[in-house]
């Protein structure tokens, strides 16, 4: 799958869709939100990283993902469980980092964003993957 993220979360029309490079082509910051009257419905802010091998190759995995979708079989509720972070190897989850603080719906995903790009480098080398 080129040029696309993982996993099958994708949305086919999230109302907000937007990149921030971390290390262009290398690795990113992808967000989707969800917004119903007004209001954030759900959101993913994932840290991923480019597997591909060759140049202009592009394959997004994740290697950290926050998520809020309480009517999703994969999703989260924020609301009742407070924010997590699932820790990806190899395209499989291994770890999960908790005791965030309380942060309400609408303001987690900018939180979210903050927070992996502070610790993209450290998430990268523990989980991203290693060049041999």
């Amino acid at each position: 799958m080129t040029g696309h993220s993982t996993p099958d979360h994708r949305h086919s029309d999230p109302d907000v869709d937007y990149v921030v490079h971390v290390e262009y082509g290398v690795s990113r910051i992808n967000l989707e939100i969800g917004v119903s009257d007004g209001t954030v419905g759900w959101f993913v802010v994932q840290l991923e990283q480019n597997v591909g091998h060759r140049y202009g190759e592009r394959d997004w995995r994740q290697v950290a993902r926050f998520d809020h979708h309480p009517g999703s079989e994969w999703g989260h509720d924020i609301e009742s469980e407070r924010l997590h972070l699932d820790l990806y190897r190899n395209g499989k989850k291994v770890d999960v980092q908790r005791g965030f603080p309380a942060v309400t719906v609408e303001n987690a995903p900018a939180y979210c964003e903050r927070f992996l790009k502070q610790r993209a480098s450290e998430l990268l080398e523990t989980y991203g993957q290693q060049n041999k």
